[in-house]
């Protein structure tokens, strides 16, 4: 299909059983066996059948593309055994799920410190010339606020500095505000890149915000305030009046915080 001019997007779930698959064969062959059993060609094997995605310009001046999406289901969630370290040299992009998330019930539960990607610059080129760097800065403020979540497990929300608070309820609200979607809501469900990235830019001027409270409950209480209103927008039908309305009625709340 590829090779007519069409985008093609192929789905494989999972090769972690195709890879099981592999190391009952090469047993029975009486190959001699690498990590964990699975044969010595496995990464070479994984690593032909990903690099087969990509895009070809045809002769008569068509593009054609091929996108591989596969799933990997290691034992226990375990990412250091053979299948899941072969996969993760070979793929472009990564989405790793999180139990923890899970059992917290943010869905969809793909992990934003697991994840990563070897596009962001070229994704970054089409939407804006600043979007990789802010994901850059984005990414580190979630990984120094989920390291401030575990220093609040041992010591308190009393036993840390009200900055050190601010960070993690602003990571926290990107968490909640942003990645966590409701398969259950129309609006929800899917979200176009035009929005993606007028909310992504609502939550920077958050995160540029100079907030200045007195102690942490007024933190607490503003930020928990501010992610039911993006929350709430979200729900909303994409560029109705009434999303203008609550989009207007955030930014006023933080000119009026800073003032």
């Amino acid at each position: 299909y590829r090779q007519m001019g069409l985008d093609v997007l192929l789905l494989a779930d999972s090769t972690s059983r195709w890879a099981q698959a592999m190391r009952e064969m090469s047993g029975r062959l009486e190959e001699i066996p690498g990590e964990e059993a699975f044969p010595a060609y496995l990464a070479s094997r994984i690593a032909a059948f990903y690099e087969r995605s990509g895009m070809i310009r045809l002769k008569n001046g068509k593009h054609g593309t091929l996108t591989i999406g596969g799933s990997v289901s290691p034992a226990g969630g375990n990412f250091e055994e053979p299948v899941t370290q072969a996969t993760l040299a070979s793929v472009g992009a990564f989405h790793g799920l999180s139990r923890l998330r899970s059992d917290a019930r943010r869905y969809p539960a793909v992990d934003p410190l697991l994840s990563w990607s070897k596009y962001l610059d070229e994704v970054g080129s089409e939407i804006g010339d600043d979007w990789a760097a802010k994901i850059k800065q984005t990414y580190s403020l979630l990984k120094e606020g989920d390291e401030i979540g575990k220093r609040m497990e041992v010591v308190g929300e009393e036993g840390i500095s009200i900055p050190d608070l601010l960070i993690y309820l602003k990571a926290y609200l990107f968490d909640f505000a942003y990645l966590q979607q409701n398969a259950f809501d129309k609006q929800d469900e899917y979200c176009p890149l035009k929005r993606q990235r007028e909310l992504f830019i609502l939550i920077q001027q958050i995160f540029d915000t100079p907030f200045n409270f007195d102690s942490h409950d007024d933190a607490r209480s503003f930020f928990l305030e501010l992610q039911s209103q993006i929350k709430n927008m979200n729900f909303m039908q994409y560029g109705s009046e009434r999303m203008q309305k609550a989009f207007s009625a955030i930014q006023s709340k933080l000119q009026v915080t800073v003032q």
